[in-house]
């Protein structure tokens, strides 16, 4: 083979790998290291509150983990990192104590803002967090899009839409 054709080819080749490694990415992590599948934010939260953690206002997935906001079983404030995989608690770090004069939340749980918006067709929720007067979430819409979404906390109804990133 000729030079020119050999560094074609082998440039052609890293491209399509570099394109598929930066496409599972975007993929939204469904699996892990070794190829494991991820357990999908409801398992998560389904998994974290049977260890005892309550009120969930944060869940996000990062990189290796799912890091969620919570409160424990004692009351206080804590930032769980949790394996994407297994469900297991892999640190909680105390944020500090509840303030026993705040008003209690009310509207929808973090658990059923997450099912209304995978009921009107938004799919891998990379971050979903509950603020005072509304939800915001991460995820892909209909046309592939990363979208940001701010959600009413009483009905779950989209009241805003910024598209992130174009497929």
């Amino acid at each position: 083979m000729r030079t020119p054709t050999v560094i074609a080819t082998v440039t052609l080749g890293a491209s399509l790998l570099a394109g598929a490694v930066v496409a599972s990415a975007f993929a939204g992590n469904s699996t892990g290291a070794g190829g494991a599948q991820w357990l999908t934010p409801h398992e998560v939260q389904l998994k974290v509150e049977a260890l005892g953690y309550r009120d969930l206002t944060k869940l996000e997935r990062k990189n290796d983990k799912y890091e969620i906001k919570a409160t424990n079983a004692d009351a206080r404030f804590v930032k769980i990192d949790v394996d994407p995989v297994t469900g297991a608690v892999l640190k909680a770090e105390v944020k500090g104590d509840k303030d026993t004069n705040a008003k209690p939340t009310r509207g929808l749980t973090l658990h059923q803002a997450q099912v209304k918006v995978e009921a009107i067709g938004y799919r891998d929720l990379k971050e979903i967090e509950r603020d005072d007067d509304k939800f915001e979430v991460t995820a892909i819409d209909r046309d592939g899009r990363l979208v940001e979404l701010d959600l009413a906390p009483f009905t779950g109804e989209v009241i805003k839409t910024e598209v992130k990133r174009n497929n």
